[in-house]
């Protein structure tokens, strides 16, 4: 069992510094400047300006870490710890006015997922884990409800790369697409969804939710059978296979179930 006590006290400092950067964005989202990036998905400067915060508040905390984000080249010291910042996890949501999007900061420790916070800003929400720690949100502590099967109502997210791939009809459920890693991860933790599927996630899209969920008792694994860690699935980013994040047994349904797409011959 590993030891959650030595990371306590960088847990409150990043559950302070996320609770902080949420102040900002709550006061800044709605007169944003979105552009398009070459993957034509959007930025804005609320985006740039809440990353430079988030490095520099963790810069001058940690100055032997790592610093890794979406929007800027890695900076900070060559320490072994890494942390991976999502600035606005969900921007096309926010620039479209939906109340979906989320700011993320993971750490990761010689690669492994250790400590990760996401907070939803729109929904004054604050999700937190350590490993070893359990996983909890607004101090209540969080864990995941698993089933043989899937009900046709339950939820079942499907980020749209994925389901650009992975046949509908092969999924349980009712499918979703919440528009925001972040958010779907900590909503299967919480038991607002009982799955979700990503496909082109990148690193700073899953580092802090791979803590969060898998503290809850969430499990990983892939479309072609491969059950993963929580490090396997941070290091093989982006996801290169469609992946599925839910409790064990709901996991294993899934991933013999679910299939590639292929068009119908004409």
């Amino acid at each position: 069992m590993h030891d959650p006590a030595p990371l306590a006290a960088d847990l409150d400092f990043v559950k302070a510094l996320a609770a902080e950067v949420a102040i900002v964005a709550l006061g800044r989202f709605r007169g944003v400047t979105p552009q398009e990036k070459e993957n034509q998905s959007f930025v804005t400067d609320l985006d740039h300006d809440l990353e430079q915060l988030i490095r520099q508040r963790l810069g001058q905390r940690f100055p032997n870490d790592r610093l890794t984000g979406e929007e800027y080249a890695e900076t900070g010291g060559g320490g072994p710890r890494r942390w991976s910042i999502d600035p606005i996890d969900g921007t096309g949501n926010m620039v479209h006015g939906l109340p979906l999007w989320a700011i993320s900061i993971g750490l990761l420790d010689q690669g492994e997922p250790v400590l990760g916070v996401i907070a939803i800003p729109p929904l004054g929400e604050l999700f937190w884990a350590v490993k070893g720690g359990g996983a909890w949100r607004d101090g209540e502590r969080l864990t995941v409800r698993d089933a043989e099967s899937f009900h046709v109502q339950d939820n079942v997210c499907v980020g749209t790369n994925a389901l650009r791939a992975v046949d509908p009809r092969s999924l349980p459920g009712r499918l979703r697409d919440l528009g925001s890693a972040c958010c779907e991860m900590t909503f299967v933790a919480a038991g607002r969804l009982q799955a979700c599927t990503f496909l082109g996630e990148a690193a700073h899209d899953v580092a802090a939710g791979a803590v969060i969920a898998a503290e809850a008792g969430c499990h990983f694994g892939t479309i072609d059978g491969q059950v993963l860690s929580p490090t396997e699935l941070v290091a093989n980013t982006p996801v290169a296979r469609p992946t599925f994040v839910a409790p064990p047994r709901r996991l294993a349904a899934l991933m013999a179930g679910a299939r590639l797409f292929k068009p119908e011959p004409s």
